[in-house]
């Protein structure tokens, strides 16, 4: 475990000697974190267009590289775990960027 990538969550263990909450992989991060950088550049030009979500839902699955989940999570149901990934972003972070 890096405590960089899981420090909040290694503060949130209800116990300090055993670790009961999951864990985001290093992969997983790097993901977000770039996804974070495509919304970034994306809300600037289509956030007073219409279809906001879906456009940068398809920019993510566009410019991330999710072959990382096909190679070290799951070979039958990785295009669905990738669009879900993006998806879930998309709907939580849109929002927290226009507050």
């Amino acid at each position: 475990m890096r405590l960089s990538t899981n420090a909040f969550i290694y503060f949130k263990e209800y116990k300090d000697n055993e670790q009961s909450l999951t864990h985001p992989s290093e992969r997983l991060v790097e993901t977000v974190s770039a996804s974070v950088t495509v919304l970034y550049v994306m809300m600037a030009e289509v956030a007073h267009t219409y279809s906001v979500e879906e456009k940068i839902t398809a920019a993510i699955k566009n410019t991330i590289d999710f072959g990382w989940i096909q190679s070290f999570v799951c070979s039958l149901h990785h295009k669905e775990i990738g669009h879900g990934i993006a998806w879930s972003f998309t709907r939580i972070s849109i929002p927290r960027w226009c507050k």
